[in-house]
């Protein structure tokens, strides 16, 4: 009988290191990563839902969310002070101008966005000629957007100045005290002004431009390769799980972007129809926006790299 007892001893005091070993090694292969976000809005749904699920954790990532402008990602992240930067415009015109970075992932092909305007100063589109248009930076995604839904209206968009306001918040506080008269928005800002008695004179873009990725340094990809196969995986997961959980990824969205329960559904229902389900963007997309917001064209190679988002969605198509 005291054989066994201390058989057993020895036995549960072996299962209790291997435990505790197993737990220190997990806790050692957790990694911690920053990723930039250029405003609070449900264009970041997927990377909300992948924290808020749990999904980043399961992966072995612990992921802090700052926000930098737009300008400022790419920069934060040759820096170090980042790893991943989502602004897709400015970053992605700064790639092909020769920054050593990459497109990893595309979140959404084809932002949302509409054309507002006070419906008492602005009654047609024709009288926005002259006038000002709020945005995030000029010749930034909501810029070049709203040019679009300048043109599609018939208007010359050289003939409305473009005023760098800021993130949504303030561009909506710039149209509503009439420092600028028009502002291009994407979901919910779109709905908040509407409900404030504003009006949509475009929208949505026919064509339109990324508003969300994942851009990494050449260094990054070369020297930490785990930290992209875990991170997209994870972007990729809360795609699978956006698709399939309507009404718990809207409780996410009113959690971390300020806005109603009805906002957030009506972003749902037309904002997230346009995720990139696989992450990528095809070759002839990737052409066809180097040449539309970028003065220059350099190899594909050097610009974009899905093979991490390939290689994910293998994984996870093989577990299904």
């Amino acid at each position: 009988m005291k054989r066994t007892f201390n058989h057993c001893g020895f036995s549960f005091w072996l299962l209790t290191i291997a435990l505790l070993s197993c737990a220190s090694a997990a806790g050692a292969q957790t990694q911690k990563i920053r990723i930039s976000l250029s405003s609070r809005s449900n264009t970041n749904t997927t990377y909300y839902v992948a924290q808020a699920k749990g999904i980043f954790r399961d992966e072995g990532l612990e992921v802090e969310f700052i926000q930098v402008n737009p300008r400022l990602g790419a920069m934060a992240v040759l820096n170090g002070d980042v790893t991943f930067t989502t602004s897709f415009v400015s970053t992605f015109r700064g790639v092909v101008h020769g920054l050593p970075m990459k497109t990893v992932f595309v979140l959404l092909k084809k932002g949302i966005y509409y054309l507002m305007v006070r419906p008492d100063i602005i009654k047609d589109v024709q009288e926005l000629k002259g006038k000002k248009l709020g945005v995030t930076a000029v010749n930034g995604g909501d810029h070049i957007i709203g040019r679009e839904l300048l043109r599609m209206k018939g208007i010359d968009p050289n003939l409305v100045q473009a005023i760098a306001v800021g993130e949504p918040a303030l561009r909506a506080q710039a149209v509503l005290t009439n420092l600028v008269q028009a502002v291009s928005v994407s979901p919910p800002h779109d709905l908040m002004l509407q409900q404030q008695g504003l009006k949509a004179l475009s929208g949505p873009p026919e064509i339109g431009v990324p508003s969300s990725g994942l851009f990494a340094s050449d260094r990054l990809i070369k020297e930490n390769p785990q930290i992209l196969r875990r991170t997209i995986r994870a972007a990729l997961k809360a795609n699978k799980f956006i698709d399939a959980n309507r009404e718990e990824t809207i409780r996410i969205m009113t959690q971390r972007v300020p806005q109603t329960a009805e906002s957030a559904a009506r972003s749902y229902d037309v904002e997230l129809k346009q995720l990139a389900r696989d992450g990528q963007m095809t070759d002839a997309e990737i052409e066809f926006q180097m040449d539309r917001l970028a003065e220059k064209r350099r190899p594909l190679d050097e610009v974009r790299d899905f093979s991490f988002a390939r290689q994910a969605m293998k994984e996870l198509d093989a577990v299904k």
